[in-house]
């Protein structure tokens, strides 16, 4: 059956023309509206003829249109079809059109269209458009469109259903520059998840060789992804994990490596307790507390994410090419939720930070990724998730208690996640950055220095250039030694303000009650407290000493918080002397950050019985040593890793991944070593070994002479 009727062509054709910016907006738009007819796959060609672009075809398998659709929506412009459609949420997707004027890209493309388009009830439509023939037309009758419908199927066989469009007599020339970026442009329409009911693929060919070397969708992961992570979390833990670090075939200087659930279970059990951190009433600092998924009503918690390499020195050894996967991931990056599959708006979409990813990388220089190098999904069941509460306009949860302790859950595992690929990636750069040492702005200082030695000829010069960067060379190693003094200090300023507030709010409840002697002991504590915060942010030069005066110091500084977390301090000699060279404040201050480290590990091993190890040893040549160990869940990332600057194996971040590494340069400085021992490798109090405080044993050695 053939229909004719009339259109307002040269409103349509302006229309098209005006509203539509370019070519390539809107080959995008017409694509889009793909997705918003259901569509899980949309298929783009270029058909070339003599070097040039000569047709495009956009085909798809969404719902499709009947004839009536055609003539009253596709035809007509200012419908409130798309409105509907936005308040009926078809397929239970969230159009990425609104406005309605995609469709006219088809006119900003070409001037011969055909459409042809099959719902799953109704017959095969085809439509036909030529404006070459609006220029003929003397009135709006002279120019009518053509509608048939198929009583057979001519396209649409075997009961598919889906729109075809044809864009013939193109009206400008397409170039190779354009078309590569609009394929790129394409690319970043791609679901990530086709599990969900966003799930969505979008595939660019053409008869020539213009898109040669541009990665696929499949290609984009597959070869750009590089950190892998898969984990079930129910009730309180998580209850399968599985880490993948896979480099591309073109890093062969590093081998792959997988973490399983239960291999790393046997040795950090604690690692796969759900926790999560917040600020209890009346309080300042967030403390933790475990997450029961089941109690809560939130149930099973599936959680998949893929984390790319952006590092500029590997990120340019990536085997597919670069500005696609940029462009993907800058258009797709963040962490998707799904319930039964359907997809709950708008977490993922790129203004939406709801995990505060790009939040923790604001406040950390490093160690955290970030939204636009992260592709991630995480899926629940609706049965076991009523908890969660949605909003009224269907956009997002309540922010209630159960929703915070589900972002908290998500943020567990992803810390987990982030903390085994720092490892790989601190590991990956080292290998493949350019080599540099230790002190890149000396480095570049003495290289300076040669090439004036051996450039300036005139003594003067050269010797009054040499003044200046003999001075700049003093300054700077001056400034680093004020940095780096003012950062050990600071990493504990927190502890003690928590400590101290601890310790008045004591005081005032003991005062209340007229509780004299009480309120004594606590003010003694609180002087010890404050004295040694004192000394600890003083200057002091490296000079010998003795080195239970700074055990003696940091352990008073932190009596009130081992009794407050039931830990037993055991080994430790107070009586015992070993003299030894070093600064009296930077040395309190890393044995105090030592002694944090082991307070929060303690604790969140949820062990019954806490014990920390303290004793001086001469045991390792050349070297006087404090020696620091305890019964928690030892070092979960490598030692040779926690010494890099930002790189925490605390969870969710909440570590600045700075203490060690301050630690190991304070140690440098004053000519010592920090150094990471096993227990076969040092005699161990035999108090330590009957408490099991034999991990994460860490030596202070200071120098026995200068």
């Amino acid at each position: 059956m053939k229909k004719s009727f009339s259109i307002t062509p040269r409103v349509i054709a302006h229309l098209g023309e005006d509203l539509i910016k370019n070519e390539s907006i809107a080959l995008l738009e017409l694509v889009k509206n793909s997705y918003d007819a259901g569509a899980s796959h949309c298929h783009v060609h270029f058909q070339f003829v003599d070097a040039k672009v000569a047709r495009i075809e956009i085909e798809d398998d969404g719902s499709g249109m009947n004839a009536d659709t055609i003539e009253n929506v596709w035809l007509v412009i200012g419908t409130d079809y798309k409105f509907k459609q936005l308040q009926e949420r078809p397929n239970g997707r969230v159009p990425l059109g609104e406005k309605g004027i995609g469709r006219l890209g088809v006119h900003k493309l070409g001037r011969k269209i055909q459409l042809i388009s099959k719902t799953g009830t109704d017959k095969e439509v085809v439509l036909s458009i030529d404006w070459s023939q609006l220029d003929a037309a003397r009135e709006i009758d002279d120019f009518s469109v053509e509608v048939s419908e198929n009583d057979t199927p001519v396209h649409f066989k075997d009961d598919k259903k889906g729109t075809l469009i044809i864009v013939e007599e193109l009206k400008t020339e397409w170039d190779r520059r354009q078309l590569r970026e609009v394929y790129r442009n394409l690319m970043s329409l791609n679901s990530p998840f086709a599990h969900g009911n966003d799930g969505f693929s979008v595939e660019v060919s053409s008869n020539s060789d213009v898109f040669q070397g541009l990665p696929s969708f499949s290609e984009i992961v597959e070869n750009g992804g590089m950190y892998f992570g898969h984990c079930v979390m129910e009730g309180g833990e998580i209850t399968d994990f599985r880490y993948e670090f896979k480099p591309w075939r073109t890093l062969e200087k590093i081998g792959r490596r997988v973490i399983l659930h239960q291999d790393w279970k046997e040795k950090h059990p604690e690692d796969f307790l759900l926790l999560g951190w917040r600020v209890p009433d009346g309080k300042t600092t967030p403390e933790s507390y475990p997450i029961d998924l089941t109690a809560m009503k939130i149930g099973r918690v599936e959680f998949d994410i893929v984390i790319f390499e952006k590092e500029p020195a590997v990120f340019k050894l990536m085997s597919v090419e670069p500005r696609t996967v940029t462009a993907y991931l800058q258009d797709n990056g963040g962490i998707r939720v799904y319930r039964d599959n359907v997809r709950v708006y708008d977490y993922g979409e790129r203004d939406n930070d709801w995990l505060g990813i790009d939040l923790r990388r604001v406040h950390r220089v490093g160690g955290n990724v970030s939204n636009n190098i992260i592709l991630g999904s995480v899926r629940l069941q609706r049965v076991a998730s009523t908890g969660l509460r949605e909003k009224t306009n269907r956009e997002g949860f309540i922010e209630d208690d159960v929703y915070h302790a589900f972002v908290d859950a998500v943020n567990f595992a992803l810390s987990l996640m982030v903390r085994f690929r720092n490892e790989d990636k601190e590991r990956l750069t080292a290998l493949y950055k350019s080599n540099r040492v230790t002190e890149p702005v000396l480095s570049d200082l003495r290289e300076v220095t040669q090439l004036v030695q051996k450039c300036v000829k005139k003594p003067s010069d050269r010797d009054e250039i040499l003044g200046y960067l003999n001075r700049i060379d003093k300054q700077y190693g001056e400034v680093k030694e004020v940095l780096i003094r003012s950062a050990n200090a600071g990493l504990n300023l927190g502890v003690v303000i928590h400590e101290i507030d601890k310790m008045v709010a004591a005081l005032k409840g003991h005062a209340e009650r007229g509780e004299r002697q009480q309120v004594i002991d606590i003010s003694l504590r609180l002087e010890k407290i404050v004295t040694g915060y004192m000394v600890m942010v003083k200057k002091s030069d490296v000079k010998t000493g003795a080195l239970n005066k700074i055990v003696n110091q940091a352990l008073d500084n932190y009596e009130f918080r081992f009794l407050d977390h039931d830990i037993s301090i055991v080994g430790y000699d107070r009586k015992r002397l070993l003299n030894a060279q070093f600064a009296e404040s930077q040395a309190i201050s890393i044995l105090t950050n030592l002694l944090d480290n082991a307070v929060f590990w303690l604790s969140f091993a949820r062990k019954e019985s806490r014990a920390l190890s303290i004793f001086l040893t001469d045991q390792i040549r050349g070297f006087n040593s404090i020696v620091v160990s305890d019964n928690g869940p030892g070092f979960n990332i490598g030692t040779d890793v926690a010494i890099k600057p930002f790189v925490s194996g605390k969870p969710n971040a909440i570590g600045s991944g700075l203490g060690l590494h301050i630690a190991n340069e304070v140690m440098n400085a004053m000519k010592g070593k920090l150094m990471f021992l096993e227990e076969q490798e040092i005699n161990l109090p035999p108090e330590a070994i009957s408490t099991g405080a034999t991990k994460a044993i860490v030596a202070l050695c200071f120098p026995k002479k200068g």
